[in-house]
């Protein structure tokens, strides 16, 4: 039973902390119980126990997530079900049959994350689930090296067939239907509605949202912002983006060399395809919306990698009647502080760029602070951030700019997406996580269009420079952003020994996650199709891709057994102690013919060397008895390997 339990064990490791606790509690007091009945003498639960705790455990994953279907739920009850099976487990059919179970627990891990450390875990619970499979089989007379020996030689024979059923089964484009509806519930990604703290809870995410390779010279990092949607419409309370259906690629003039990378989008289970500040190009299926932005036709649930040119610096066309229209919405009950301070800094200078240079003025000058842990707003957010709380993050900056600019008579928006991003050295690429989200503004200025305005940098310079990691070390500290000059700043965020090596160690793990996704997680059909336009197959439709796989699979297995035709012996540890012996008679003259048993070996043997007698009879009987009774145990395996050891005829 104890390699059992750490089958067990391994199976329920990955997904622990998915589970709520006291399904974990559950299922460690199952374990438990069944130790204390098998050692302690304990009782084990009659039928009408076991059913009573059936009833209990289903519905209390039924009322903690509200269905026993699903992901998350279907886990769940499989592994309360699995540990109610332990205190019943009789015969060497039900032990078997757990094991195979805990394969499926094991599995309902890789809904939740495919990872790289997955990988190699899954290859250490199946060693140690086929050490309890040998255990099951043969209690006695193999030690626990050579079990281990046996289980990791039986998954090395699969590996190959497993390399090929992975390289050509059938891929499926797209998501499989038979997903559950919560199958991509722990994917997040950047709302097409802002309200304030909606990007301040993405932003305490570290996880990547996307990874950027440049084919040149990186830009700085003041430059680097990420669009992924234009906020136009709000109700005083939130910002929402206008609903189009598709439209052409937005046109530009160009005032630079355009920024040629690559993108590695994660799954978010949204459909936005974040570009750098302006995209020169439409990505390969996607949609372009008004205001620069691309949509996937489908929610991005797995990786996707598109290829973009982009522009740092430019200048777009006049702005449409329409457009301008919707650049200049306010709310039905706009605050009249918020009227009067707009039109104040209208009347002193009408010019656009003038207007923005006075709001931005005034959140230097007027004791505003950025901070990662705003308060709470009410029914008028703008007014109570302007003249209350002057406490907000990025969306609040962004959203009191734009009313205070469209109340001036100056079109403006939002802009949802990235800035910055930390760059990995190791691998010379750029990394943008979930707590990158941002949110900055446009205004339009006749003869140059759009130009972007970002009201944090006024209040934050840092955030743009640094990143948002540098603000979370100077609030950790107690620095209030733009508080200190710039080489105070750098003194202030400086990394010990410690977390450079810790920071040094994430990016080559990162390295690590971001190949195995790009080699072995992102094997999908587009890839499958060029690995096999490399062997010279094309057009192949199902049907051949079926046939090549059964193929190969056959060739696979026909070679493995050709090779156990040729040294059948090589992996039981007992036949090949015996033909050690056999070959130290061979030196002297005593051939054993292929057709001889073992008995009738010895007793030829026997008939020309008569002084060989007791090592010959005594190693024939235990050879004997380690191979076919069961009864046999581990100290005779040991004598009888010394015995062999010893036998110098």
């Amino acid at each position: 039973m104890y390699w059992f339990y750490l089958t067990a064990a391994c199976a329920v490791t990955p997904i622990v902390l998915n589970l709520p606790w006291w399904l974990n509690l559950v299922f460690a007091l199952c374990i438990g119980w069944r130790y204390a009945s098998d050692h302690r003498g304990w009782i084990r639960p009659g039928r009408l126990l076991r059913l009573l705790l059936l009833v209990v455990v289903v519905v209390a994953v039924y009322r903690q997530y509200g269905t026993i279907l699903g992901r998350n739920a279907g886990i769940a009850l499989l592994v309360g079900l699995l540990g109610l099976k332990l205190l019943e487990l009789r015969n060497a059919r039900d032990y078997l049959l757990s094991l195979f179970l805990f394969y499926l627990v094991l599995l309902g891990a890789y809904l939740q994350e495919q990872a790289p450390w997955l990988g190699v875990w899954t290859l250490v619970t199946v060693t140690v689930s086929l050490v309890a499979m040998l255990q099951l089989n043969q209690p006695q007379g193999l030690a626990l090296r050579e079990r281990l020996r046996l289980a990791g030689a039986l998954l090395a024979k699969a590996l190959p067939l497993m390399l090929v059923v992975y390289l050509l089964f059938p891929r499926i484009q797209g998501t499989l239907w038979g997903l559950p509806v919560d199958a991509h519930d722990a994917l997040t990604g950047l709302s097409e509605t802002m309200r304030p703290g909606s990007i301040n809870s993405l932003s305490e995410s570290t996880t990547p949202a996307f990874r950027i390779t440049f084919e040149g010279a990186m830009p700085l990092p003041r430059a680097l912002y990420w669009r992924a949607l234009v906020l136009t419409d709000t109700d005083g309370l939130s910002w929402s983006r206008r609903r189009t259906s598709q439209v052409e690629l937005e046109s530009f003039q160009a005032l630079g060399e355009p920024v040629r990378y690559t993108v590695t989008l994660e799954p978010s289970n949204k459909p936005w395809m974040p570009a750098l500040d302006l995209p020169a190009e439409l990505p390969a299926g996607a949609r372009a919306q008004p205001g620069y932005v691309f949509e996937h036709p489908t929610f991005i649930r797995e990786r996707l990698t598109y290829t973009l040119s982009s522009h740092t610096r430019y200048r777009t066309p006049p702005i449409e009647i329409e457009e301008r229209a919707s650049a200049l919405q306010l709310p039905d009950e706009l605050s009249p502080r918020v009227q009067a301070l707009a039109q104040r800094w209208q009347r002193e200078n009408p010019e656009p760029r003038a207007i923005a240079q006075q709001a931005l003025a005034h959140f230097r000058n007027e004791n505003f602070v950025y901070t990662l842990k705003p308060p709470l707003l009410g029914q008028d957010p703008v007014d109570e951030f302007l003249f209350t709380t002057r406490r907000g993050f990025c969306e609040h900056y962004a959203a009191a700019f734009v009313t205070l600019m469209r109340a001036a008579g100056i079109p403006a928006r939002i802009i949802n997406g990235y800035q910055g991003g930390e760059v990995n050295s190791a691998g010379n690429y750029l990394v943008v996580r979930n707590s990158d989200a941002h949110a900055w503004a446009e205004i339009w200025v006749p003869n140059d269009g759009w130009v972007r305005v970002d009201p944090t940098s006024a209040i934050a310079p840092e955030r743009v420079e640094l990143g948002i990691d540098a603000l979370r070390r100077l609030e950790a500290r107690g620095v209030a952003p733009g508080s200190l000059p710039a080489a105070a700043v750098l003194r202030a965020i400086e990394l010990g020994w410690f977390e450079g090596a810790w920071r040094h160690a994430g990016w080559y793990w990162d390295i690590a996650n971001f190949n195995w996704h790009r080699w072995v997680v992102g094997y999908g059909k587009a890839r499958q199709d060029r690995f096999l336009k490399n062997l010279g197959i094309q057009n192949v439709s199902w049907e051949k891709l079926l046939a090549l796989l059964v193929g190969s699979s056959t060739l696979v297995l026909l070679a493995y057994v050709a090779w156990q035709r040729h040294r059948p012996w090589m992996h039981d540890p007992v036949q090949r102690q015996y033909l050690r012996f056999c070959r130290k008679l061979a030196r002297i003259g005593l051939v054993r013919a292929p057709h001889e048993g073992a008995l009738d070996f010895a007793r030829r043997c026997l008939t020309k060397r008569v002084d060989l007698q007791p090592a010959i009879e005594d190693i024939t009987a235990k050879y004997l008895r380690l191979r076919y009774d069961r009864a046999a145990n581990e100290e005779e395996w040991r004598a009888f390997k010394r015995e062999i050891a010893a036998f110098r005829p």
